[in-house]
């Protein structure tokens, strides 16, 4: 038999480098209102929610300018070109095809928004994604552990046969405080269970031993 496990992926900068398309969207907004790109501190955006991240951001404007009319006017220009088609980071396709042959349920769990996540999943043309949880869909996003919570229980599967792999310290956390078993596809300051370059290192196998999934034997059956 097998025991059942699950791989939850975060999106932007694990699958898909979206990151600098939205920080060019972020800088091309905040210069219409008069903050320089060097006053944006984006290594301290990476992973957090985007409510938290629209709060820090309004405030660095002298504008009257509410977080929901930023968020719209950054939106409008990501969207605008993530339509065009964004590709996969290197191994992203062959890991998701491998998983999706072996049948492993995967969930995408991402701080963005559904209107972001649902534009960027057809890019992932050999995903299976059985559940995808979006930033605004909980009400606490990373570093909270709910999102990955949220995620193991909709696909039925224990967080500690759940492995995440996240990019960020803000997703690590997360998946960590979850009880989740954490791949950081960079260098991590948490204590993680692997760290590597690139999902090109990742294969089913690899995954399915952090889970503590693997095949068990059939105990042998005795004379008669």
């Amino acid at each position: 038999m097998t025991l059942e496990w699950a791989v939850l992926f975060d999106l932007d900068g694990t699958l898909v480098d979206t990151e600098g398309l939205l920080r060019e969207a972020q800088l091309s907004v905040l210069g219409e209102l008069g903050v320089p790109a060097s006053a944006v501190p984006f290594d301290e955006l990476r992973g957090q929610g985007v409510a938290e991240n629209l709060a820090r951001l309004c405030a660095l404007t002298s504008s009257p300018i509410e977080p929901h009319e930023l968020y719209a006017r950054v939106q409008r220009r990501l969207l605008t070109r993530l339509r065009a088609g964004v590709d996969p980071l290197p191994g992203a396709d062959d890991l998701l095809s491998a998983l999706r042959r072996e049948r492993v349920p995967c969930a995408l769990v991402s701080s963005s928004y559904r209107a972001v996540i649902d534009v960027v999943v057809p890019s992932l043309a050999r995903a299976m994604f059985t559940v995808t949880i979006a930033g605004d869909e909980v009400e606490h996003p990373k570093p909270h552990s709910e999102p990955y919570r949220v995620a193991a229980a909709r696909l039925g599967v224990p967080p500690g046969r759940c492995v995440v792999i996240e990019d960020s310290s803000a997703g690590i956390r997360s998946g960590l405080s979850a009880g989740c078993v954490v791949v950081a596809v960079a260098p991590a300051r948490e204590s993680v269970a692997l760290t590597v370059d690139g999902l090109s290192e990742l294969t089913v196998e690899r995954l399915r031993r952090l889970a503590g999934a693997s095949e068990l034997t059939p105990p042998a059956r005795g004379p008669g």
